[in-house]
């Protein structure tokens, strides 16, 4: 029953915005019926952009010793896409998360050797709140473009944390420690953890350490957005 509402709701939606005049949440921009979405054409595409040539460093962030990158910065349209995703339960945002994450996988991929790939996960009694987890969803499409193995439930949550929005940096630290848990050995894997955003860097810190004591090789941290990145370099 709460698919099918939810298909209502989205289905009422497109219905509004096709019949009258909306804006782009991301940028404001007036979006006419004959192009019913939540983002205009322009944002949608630069979701959609090439990989820049110099991504090494544009999307990389700082602050830990496992390589941690973003594709864009949590400020802009994919950040607004993200939370359309994760707090308005906008389905339609998954792929198109996916499809932003997808370059930047590949090339993570080829440049550390990575050869799976795992998502961040949610608690279950948060997953029964969200009935989905956005990391999953952004992780499964962006694994089957790059060919890289996905371990769905490679990492479990065994500790209903505090929302690390509401948190400070040291809290952050703090309320994810011990938070995780690896199901099964990765001994000798090299792994792509996917997250929906990364801004302090807790939560993939915390899932990599608990990756490379079973045995995982190396650990790169990949999200859709990330808070402080500044924008790609043409």
């Amino acid at each position: 029953m709460p698919a099918a509402i939810d298909f209502v709701r989205e289905l009422a939606g497109g219905l509004e915005s096709f019949f009258f005049p909306s804006l782009c949440r991301a940028c404001g921009a007036e979006i006419d019926g004959r192009d019913a979405r939540l983002l205009c054409r322009e944002c949608r595409e630069r979701l959609r952009a090439p990989l820049a040539a110099g991504w090494r460093a544009s999307c990389r962030l700082g602050g830990s010793e496992m390589p941690r990158y973003a594709r864009l910065p949590y400020g802009g349209t994919a950040g607004e896409a993200v939370r359309l995703l994760k707090f308005g339960g906008k389905m339609r945002m998954a792929p198109l998360l996916a499809a932003c994450v997808a370059p930047l996988a590949g090339s993570l991929r080829d440049a550390y050797g990575l050869d799976t790939l795992v998502p961040v996960p949610l608690h279950p009694i948060r997953l029964r709140e969200r009935r989905f987890n956005q990391a999953e969803e952004i992780g499964a499409r962006a694994a089957r473009v790059t060919a890289l193995a996905f371990r769905r439930r490679g990492l479990a949550r065994t500790k209903y944390t505090r929302p690390q929005v509401d948190l400070s940096g040291e809290e952050r630290l703090t309320n994810v420690r011990g938070a995780f848990a690896a199901r099964g050995s990765f001994a000798g894997r090299r792994v792509l953890l996917v997250d929906d955003v990364i801004t302090t860097g807790a939560t993939v810190d915390e899932c990599g350490r608990v990756l490379r004591e079973a045995g995982a090789a190396a650990v790169v941290a990949l999200a859709a957005a990330g808070a402080g990145l500044k924008e790609p370099m043409a």
